[in-house]
């Protein structure tokens, strides 16, 4: 069973996926609370509920992208979005990576300011968006499909990788395995941008994994994954990196700039 996955949910009241959900995850409880099961089990256990709910985040942008009928080809409204440029050519990054890329906004943008550009996200709609504005624009942007906990690259393939409200969409464990693949396909003594935004909580039902990790249920979200991670947490998770700015936006959602 995969959240967010079943056809017959989609004919199905919220509540019910919601209460689906949760027996789903008080069963797992109960299974990492039996005495007799070794540390081990028990973590198995939940780890293969975070695997499957990451399963069904999945499914959830694949089927927004599908739903998406036209194109947005211009740039969001962001505070931090006009001086990335200056600090990845201050870094000495040309090649850049863009993780979970959507619809190519972000490559398309260093794509401008004469970055090779390579975007990766797990939707095809979202990349075919991409490759049409760039095509437009006379861009040349490697844009790849493909699921960035799973990244095909060489070790040393990038200068830079950009994670823009990307983390916010994954369980801490896959979190933290992915921070250590960044590591390997960077070069030494590459860059990492982050923007973790202020989530959790508020309108649409959901259900808490394990780890903390909200997967929601209502019907515009089923299946998405929302986490937000503490400063404590941001700091243990990038431990190994060297951490060159960590800022707080009026928002609320956090920047970060990494050294591998």
């Amino acid at each position: 069973m995969r959240l967010g996955l079943l056809e017959a949910d989609k004919l199905r009241p919220a509540s019910f996926i919601v209460q689906q959900m949760e027996c789903w995850i008080l069963s797992v409880c109960r299974v990492c609370n039996d005495e007799d099961m070794t540390d081990y089990d028990q973590l198995l256990a939940a780890s293969r509920l975070e695997s499957d709910a990451y399963l069904g985040n999945i499914e959830f942008w694949k089927r927004a992208w599908k739903a998406v009928k036209e194109p947005c080809a211009q740039l969001p409204d962001l505070p931090y979005l006009s001086s990335i440029p200056a600090r990845l050519a201050g870094c000495g990054a040309k090649n850049v990576l863009d993780l979970g890329c959507g619809g190519g906004w972000l490559s398309i943008y260093l794509a401008r300011h004469n970055f090779s550009v390579t975007g990766v996200d797990v939707a095809e709609k979202a990349l075919e968006f991409a490759r049409q504005w760039s095509d437009r624009e006379g861009l040349s942007v490697n844009f790849d499909l493909g699921d960035v906990t799973h990244l095909p690259y060489l070790p040393g393939s990038f200068d830079a990788v950009l994670a823009n409200s990307m983390f916010d969409h994954l369980t801490k464990e896959l979190a933290y395995t992915l921070v250590v693949r960044l590591k390997e396909i960077l070069c030494p003594g590459g860059t990492l941008f982050a923007c973790f935004d202020k989530v959790g909580g508020g309108p649409g039902e959901y259900c808490t994994l394990p780890d903390g990790t909200h997967g929601y249920a209502d019907n515009t979200r089923r299946g998405m994954l929302l986490r937000y991670y503490s400063d404590t947490e941001l700091m243990d998770l990038f431990s190994c990196w060297t951490i060159i700015e960590c800022s707080t936006l009026e928002s609320g959602s956090r920047i970060l700039w990494a050294r591998s």
